[in-house]
């Protein structure tokens, strides 16, 4: 396991940072763009939605590395409001991006977080909080097992 962590300013402009720092570690590999991605989407999340986003706030991102996935986590300074997926099915999120433009996006990180993710999930609360998330690894055996469509259920 490889794993690194670095604190961001809780700035909008610190998310095109938080990206150039993935890419910088983990290279210009197959999938790669996903964990960027979902970085993306934690840490704006953490900036919008949490106290690191007010004046003097801060983030921090982590990124570990195993035999098969990337794990990422973004603590923020916790926040009232809980993170969690958005009511509208994804493919409506998309539909309305492509009609609507940008502004639309807004609500919807965590539904693509847990699209392109094998799992996520929420620790902490109010005072600090994690939200984390495990991408596949094009090529590996779980990456593998993943795309094999399931069995068809058998009746006794």
């Amino acid at each position: 396991m490889t794993y690194g962590s670095k604190s961001f300013d809780g700035l909008a402009e610190c998310v095109a940072e938080v990206r150039g720092c993935i890419n910088k570690v983990l290279g210009d590999r197959e999938g790669v763009d996903l964990v960027e991605l979902v970085a993306s989407e934690l840490a704006s999340n953490a900036i919008r939605h949490s106290v690191s986003g007010d004046r003097g706030g801060q983030f921090t991102v982590h990124l570990a590395e195993f035999v098969d996935r990337w794990r990422i986590r973004v603590d923020d300074e916790g926040g009232s409001s809980v993170p969690r997926v958005c009511a509208v099915p994804l493919i409506e999120c998309i539909e309305d991006l492509d009609q609507f433009g940008v502004e639309a996006e807004a609500g919807r990180g965590l539904a693509l977080v847990a699209a392109v993710s094998e799992t996520w999930g929420v620790l902490g609360g109010a005072s600090a909080r994690a939200v984390w998330a495990e991408i596949l690894m094009p090529g590996s055996s779980s990456w593998d097992r993943a795309l094999e469509p399931a069995a068809p259920a058998t009746r006794a």
